[in-house]
């Protein structure tokens, strides 16, 4: 085993750890101290493969994706003005969170997903996979780079035909689809922070959650933002947690996968009413 961790972490407490365990090294501190730090990394690292090791495999055509976004020129390509954000690997949902998502519409018995932020389309195609056939998963972006990115691997899995590519801002389009009636099963957030409560307000208050669906959101922690201390400036990420909780109508729970994903449903179809 390596002495430091070498894992990306989401946790804000492993960089605190291995900032402190640098300034240990720099200033020649106790030994002891040195090893229980690189010991304290070095568990985060084992407890993380182990949730991996426990978990059942991605598929092969989500490996692909993975293994295509990890090597793509992604910063050379904003450059050259062929993106309109700065796409980083980072933003791939990985096989812990697919698989996580995968058995949530499993569960859910869903046949009809909305995917709110599409990337390279990981998250699209696992959702995919759980859907019996005739399913639909609709996945938007707003950069038309990633239609004609992510088609191919889309086409090369025999689930790729439940998937449809949306292209444009977000908001407009689940306007539409709400002012049209349609109605989703499971709804995955993943794109524009400051608009995941006018999303949320789509889905519950404007109906474009089915009965008895569930709204799931990524990047609930944050990186940690939404419970270290303040720097006093309003925070989308800290604000949304804030309306959430606060929303006696919904029940939620936050599952500390990853970056956090809050699920999020309505009070009334979990907590049961036994004079009903």
């Amino acid at each position: 085993m390596s002495g430091d961790s070498t894992h990306k972490h989401y946790d804000p407490t492993v960089n605190q750890v291995r900032r402190v365990l640098e300034r240990a090294i720099a200033t020649n501190a106790d030994p002891e101290v040195i090893e229980g730090l690189k010991t304290a990394l070095r568990y985060t690292d084992m407890r993380e493969d182990y949730s991996v090791q426990c978990t059942s495999r991605e598929s092969d055509a989500c490996r692909k994706i993975a293994e295509a976004t990890l090597s793509h020129p992604w910063s050379d390509l904003k450059k050259q003005g062929k993106t309109i954000w700065d796409l980083t690997p980072r933003m791939l949902s990985g096989s812990l969170e697919g698989q996580f998502l995968k058995s949530l519409v499993s569960g859910q018995r869903a046949r009809r997903v909305l995917d709110v932020g599409m990337y390279t389309g990981y998250s699209a195609l696992s959702m995919a996979e759980a859907l019996p056939a005739g399913g639909q998963v609709v996945t938007l972006d707003m950069d038309p780079y990633l239609l004609k990115y992510n088609q191919p691997f889309f086409d090369a899995s025999p689930h790729g035909s439940k998937i449809t590519i949306k292209i444009g801002r977000a908001m407009d389009m689940m306007k539409e689809m709400a002012k049209e009636g349609q109605k989703f099963d499971f709804i995955f957030l993943d794109a524009d922070k400051s608009e995941y409560i006018d999303y949320l307000k789509l889905g519950f208050d404007e109906g474009l959650l089915a009965e008895n669906g569930t709204i799931a959101v990524d990047n609930a922690f944050r990186d940690g933002t939404n419970y270290l201390p303040s720097d006093g400036l309003p925070d989308v990420s800290r604000l949304f947690g804030e309306y959430v909780t606060q929303d006696k109508r919904l029940h939620k729970v936050l599952v500390p996968i990853r970056d956090g994903v809050m699920l999020i449903r309505r009070l009334c179809e979990v907590d049961r009413d036994l004079s009903r």
